[in-house]
């Protein structure tokens, strides 16, 4: 990984690699929007752990001076010094007056409920410091809805109705859309979301400081064009009944099938991500992973440039979905190692993909010390909510 892939800590990989069924991929586009800002985007997951030493990239051409998030990107805690001796908090436990929102949510726990929800999957969960992700989609695989719930320290950013600038949520034009909660919502004007133009958009403060979006589009509207009253109130109706079946709050702890050894150095845990989809042969499969790096992004649209090492674990995953690429062996298991980044096959039922800006002998030691939990494959209960090894 490069330090140009400046959304590192949410790229593509999570999406079917190979294998995959192409009418589904293409309905997959439809229904997921990826933004791209300054850079490309990148998988999830984890970096060098203490057992090794810190690599020469820590200190030359990405250190402080050249790493990290600018002001306007990020706010909270500056990334640690590099290298950083003690870990960085996760979260400040400082208590939050009643019905105001926390500064910062742990990153390893869900701060929306979705069990509620009715009529729609979930394909993709996403946890941050400063804001959290949730995408679904219907069983025809033609609506999607997201919602994106923010920390009172996230900084909402939205594509203005009449530039394709990014700036703060502006409810210039809002229509109001009720209640949510208990607390005022409106129905959000122009591009104020991470969908097309023409998504039904809602939005509320769930607690004070602390903003909520709800979005909702329809993958089969031809780009570029308005949709009708009728197609837009039913998209409003969509976005206003899951709105209304959230429930946002400290909840479940975030699991994972593998565990890695320690934080690494210069780094703190910035990401979590679960993404479940469908093989071509018709298997579900869960793509869990890890995210470390030195720096915070405080909206999904706005990514600061930083040095990020990412981890996944995929269930079905098999060097027949990317046929030719498997060409080294590696422990005895087929292994693709290409630059900074590595494929493990077989991992007790999972595919281990591990990515980092390193030489190859420390990638491949970093690889082989992520442990999957026992039991893990095809049973999520197995998973650890301490996936983090002291």
């Amino acid at each position: 990984m490069r330090d140009e892939d400046v959304l590192g800590a949410f790229r593509e990989d999570p999406l079917p690699a190979s294998g995959v069924d192409l009418a589904r991929a293409v309905r997959t586009g439809r229904r997921q929007h990826r933004v791209r800002t300054a850079g490309a985007a990148g998988a999830l997951v984890l970096l060098l752990a203490g057992s090794a030493a810190v690599p020469a990239w820590f200190t030359a051409a990405n250190g402080p001076g050249n790493v990290g998030a600018s002001p306007e990107v990020t706010i909270g805690p500056p990334p640690p010094p590099c290298p950083s001796p003690v870990p960085t908090p996760m979260v400040s436990a400082s208590p939050q007056p009643a019905g105001t929102a926390p500064v910062e949510f742990d990153v390893m726990r869900r701060w929306v409920d979705v069990s509620g929800v009715s009529d729609l999957s979930v394909q993709q969960f996403i946890t941050g410091r400063y804001w959290q992700y949730v995408d679904f989609y219907d069983a025809q695989e033609r609506f999607t809805v997201e919602v994106i719930v923010f920390a009172a320290g996230g900084k909402p950013m939205f594509g203005t109705p009449e530039a394709r600038d990014f700036g703060p949520v502006d409810l210039t034009g809002a229509e109001s859309a009720g209640q949510i909660g208990g607390r005022p919502a409106s129905w959000l004007p122009g591009r104020q979301g991470m969908f097309g133009k023409h998504a039904a958009r809602l939005g509320w403060q769930w607690a004070d400081g602390g903003w909520a979006f709800v979005a909702a589009a329809d993958g089969a509207q031809e780009s570029g064009q308005e949709p009708s009253a009728e197609a837009m109130a039913a998209l409003r109706a969509m976005a206003a009944q899951v709105a209304g079946e959230l429930v946002i709050g400290r909840g479940t702890a975030v699991t994972m099938p593998f565990t890695v050894p320690g934080v690494p150095e210069c780094s703190r845990l910035t990401g979590t991500n679960i993404y479940r989809g469908i093989h071509a042969n018709g298997t579900p499969f869960v793509r869990a992973g890890l995210t470390f790096s030195r720096a915070d992004n405080t909206d999904p649209l706005l990514f600061p440039p930083d040095v990020v090492t990412t981890v996944i674990a995929d269930s079905v995953e098999t060097p027949a979905d990317k046929p030719g690429q498997a060409t080294e062996q590696v422990d005895g298991r087929p292994a693709v190692v290409g630059d900074a980044y590595v494929l493990l096959h077989g991992l007790d039922g999972f595919a281990l993909e591990v990515s980092s800006p390193l030489r190859r002998d420390p990638l491949l030691a970093y690889a082989r010390s992520v442990r999957i939990v026992e039991g893990a494959h095809g049973d999520e209960t197995k998973w650890t909510d301490r996936p983090i090894r002291p």
